[in-house]
């Protein structure tokens, strides 16, 4: 399991959040507005952290390009007895 900061777990939540709400990305600037962040360099080190510890993707060269991955969830591991 990956550990996080409170604040990129604060700007992972908020990332969550606003792809189901709004069925898009957000942008960097909404990500430092909606986590009051107070510079675009620290929104930017936050998203390249969550990037570098496998939690999202950033399509480069495209506003709202970042991308959540897909982490299985403890229900959908099954264990099989072995032979």
């Amino acid at each position: 399991m990956t550990k996080i900061t409170v604040k990129q777990q604060l700007v992972l939540s908020y990332v969550q959040d606003y792809i189901a709400r709004c069925r898009q990305a957000p942008l960097i600037r909404e990500i430092q507005s909606g986590c009051q962040i107070a510079s675009y360099k620290s929104t930017l080190d936050r998203l390249n952290s969550l990037e570098r510890k496998g939690l999202l993707n950033r399509i480069p060269n495209k506003h709202r390009g970042i991308q959540l991955v897909d982490a299985p969830s403890p229900q959908a591991v099954v264990e099989a007895p072995v032979a």
